[in-house]
């Protein structure tokens, strides 16, 4: 069964709806789903998500287009429910220039202050980078030691030459919806490329989602989707794509497995 790695479970578009999915996870052969926190409210909503249900785990942290939610108030409570052993991972952390790009140094400040915080947690991340790559791998190469617990740059579609530099750092990559557009170039090229251990599956939803559906609102089920289409450019089968999904994420996020 397929683990959806990256999803936003209580966003504000899953209102009234987030209950019946979850519930009907099984039925669409989606075992489990990591839940991102964006901001302090989300912190919050995801922690409670994954206490209510045993196949929702939770990523806590503060997004780059959240950055006035970055406190030590906001960072003693990430540390008080991290405690928490469905809580697997710091995210979603990392940097985003895409609509504002005149508060880079502290976009870069709190990425790094997340970065030690996942250390001093023995926690893996997933990072996220929109128009903001160079910065980004100059962060992670300059801190490498704090990549000790692994991670993911989640919704990844660099060119591969930039997926080799993400590889020499010991992180994964994450296939989301982006991979099976039409008009996707550089993602097909590097799912080509990766081996079987380099990628985990990710919806990124309510957004981003793949073929046939996009643009309408994605769910954990159209993890399916996905791994059909790393299959169709590794000429590998399904099967043998979510089997090896289920392992890296496992491998990955380890406290899933305690």
């Amino acid at each position: 069964m397929l683990i959806d790695t990256h999803a936003h479970l209580t966003d504000e578009k899953f209102l009234g709806l987030t209950d019946d999915i979850i519930k009907d996870l099984e039925n669409q052969k989606v075992e489990k789903v990591f839940c991102m926190a964006t901001d302090k409210k989300s912190i919050e909503d995801v922690f409670d998500l994954s206490q209510k249900y045993p196949n929702i785990y939770a990523m806590l942290g503060i997004h780059p287009e959240d950055l006035d939610d970055w406190d030590d108030k906001t960072k003693n409570r990430i540390i008080e429910l991290s405690q928490n052993p469905k809580v697997i991972g710091i995210g979603e952390i990392g940097l985003d220039y895409h609509y504002r790009n005149d508060n880079k140094e502290k976009q870069k400040h709190v990425f790094v202050e997340q970065l030690k915080l996942a250390h001093m947690l023995k926690l893996p991340v997933s990072i996220h980078n929109r128009d903001s790559i160079g910065d980004l791998l100059e962060i992670l190469k300059a801190n490498k030691h704090l990549l000790e617990f692994g991670g993911v740059i989640h919704c990844f579609s660099e060119s591969p030459e930039i997926f080799r530099e993400i590889k020499k750092l010991g992180l994964k990559i994450g296939f989301g919806g982006t991979l099976t557009f039409k008009n996707s170039v550089t993602a097909p090229l590097v799912c080509k490329e990766c081996d079987m251990t380099d990628f985990l599956i990710e919806t990124d939803c309510p957004y981003l989602a793949p073929e046939p559906f996009r643009g309408k609102l994605n769910e954990p089920k159209y993890t399916t989707y996905i791994a059909q289409k790393i299959g169709l450019i590794k000429g590998v089968s399904y099967d043998t794509v979510v089997d090896q999904a289920k392992k890296n994420a496992l491998e990955l996020f380890k406290k899933v497995n305690l």
